[in-house]
């Protein structure tokens, strides 16, 4: 199929760490790092009606990745979903928006979060939680966040409660405070020992989601909890992106009008040149980074 070249001016947010990990001997070289990415339309493939050449997009360049001045993309290939960026947004907005965007609207469609649910983010003020949030929130669902020292930004992102993992066992303060359990939990932080503790918090008939596959979908439906396990969009494994309901041009247009209403805030936390990328990703791996760090690049 024809490709669609995106540049001019290409902004791409640091989401690559897991990617780098994935490298092996028997990948494909060149490998260009990034994949959300935002820019301009440089050239659309012959008899495109939909997409003009000038309009600036947003999306996910998987294949051939965004920390470059070019990337491209092909209309309708569902692991590459990109869509219009909305005048309200700038490019740096929309570039920090489709992984993590993507990844809390799907969660919260899977888990079927409505008003008046209680609903738990674990990791809410990093990249994919602090939207979480902010979305669950314009449910009308109460929201509870567990962070670790970022009391203050969950609770400015919306967050009803907050608990610290610096201070309090989560878990036993969740019982605590919610005896008779609450209706969702969005785990972006535990592996499979420590996740099954949410099974303790969570009531029967509840959901829970894990972006990092550490879920026991069987173990969970014993204790009549429905369990995903959803990619948060920074993998090889087109597969894993498929479990995504939220990983579509809609979906991308719907996150850029909350976006452009005031529903969600962006959610970036440095910006950087092309040549600052390394060290970002450095500190990404070591989990000093909050929200998400923008990379321009400029057309020489």
């Amino acid at each position: 199929m024809a490709r669609c070249s995106y540049a001019r001016r290409t902004l791409g947010s640091i989401r690559s760490t897991k990617l780098v990990d994935q490298l092996t001997a028997t990948s494909r070289y060149p490998f260009v790092l990034g994949v959300d990415f935002a820019g301009v339309v440089e050239r659309v493939p012959a008899g495109e009606r939909d997409l003009r050449a000038g309009e600036r997009v947003f999306g996910i360049a998987r294949t051939h990745g965004s920390y470059a001045e070019y990337t491209a993309v092909a209309p309708g290939v569902q692991i590459e979903p990109f869509a219009r960026i909305p005048e309200a947004v700038t490019d740096e907005q929309a570039a920090a928006l489709p992984m993590p965007g993507t990844t809390a609207l799907g969660s919260l469609k899977l888990m079927r979060v409505t008003a008046g649910q209680r609903v738990v983010v674990m990791g809410a003020t990093g990249g994919v939680g602090g939207y979480a949030v902010q979305m669950a929130r314009a449910r009308g669902a109460h929201v509870i966040a567990t962070v670790r020292g970022d009391v203050d930004e969950a609770r400015r992102l919306g967050a009803e409660e907050v608990y610290d993992t610096n201070t309090v066992d989560v878990i036993d303060a969740l019982r605590g405070a919610h005896p008779g359990g609450v209706d969702a939990v969005l785990d972006l932080v535990n592996r499979k020992d420590a996740i099954r503790r949410d099974a303790d918090i969570i009531k029967a008939g509840g959901a829970l989601i894990s972006t990092v596959y550490a879920a026991d979908v069987p173990w969970f439906a014993e204790r009549h909890i429905t369990a995903y396990n959803m990619s948060s969009g920074a993998t090889s494994d087109s597969a894993a992106v498929h479990t995504n309901p939220a990983t579509s041009p809609r979906a991308l247009s719907e996150i850029a009008r909350m976006l452009a209403s005031g529903t969600i805030t962006a959610r970036i936390g440095s910006r950087v040149g092309l040549d600052g990328a390394g060290e970002l990703l450095e500190t990404l791996r070591k989990g000093g980074l909050r929200g998400k760090a923008v990379i321009h690049l400029r057309r020489s």
